[in-house]
């Protein structure tokens, strides 16, 4: 699947065997759309659950979501995503612990930070 905008470059934001042995079904976003849709490059899904869409959590503002999509594949975030979106996941449940739901949104806002600086590198700008 396509961007219908295709406003400047696509890049992959998923891939999932389609189980029919043709392969895989691939779907590419413009920047726009990354933008717009909150997309997470494929090259930059959490280590364990790769594969469909995955959409930046509301605790990464628009503003960094926006800087986020001018990294394209952006590879180099895996590492923070594969801290953010579990970290995500534990603040959201009921059976987490108060004390290991701290420290998961400590991890969430640590992870944002990370994303805030990986941004930051790749445009040149101070953080």
């Amino acid at each position: 699947m396509y961007c219908g905008a295709t406003a400047g470059e696509l890049v992959t934001v998923a891939e999932i065997p389609t189980g029919d042995g043709t392969g895989r079904w691939t779907s590419y976003a413009c920047r726009p759309c990354r933008i717009g849709g909150r997309l997470v490059p494929f090259l930059a899904h959490p280590s364990g659950s790769r594969g469909g869409l995955h959409y930046w959590p509301a605790v990464v503002p628009y503003e960094l979501v926006a800087r986020l999509a001018d990294l394209g594949d952006a590879p180099q975030l895996r590492p923070i995503t594969d801290r953010l979106f579990p970290a995500v996941a534990a603040t959201a449940s009921r059976v987490v612990a108060g004390r290991d739901r701290g420290a998961a949104t400590a991890a969430v806002h640590a992870a944002v930070i990370d994303l805030r600086a990986a941004a930051d590198m790749t445009t040149g700008e101070l953080p």
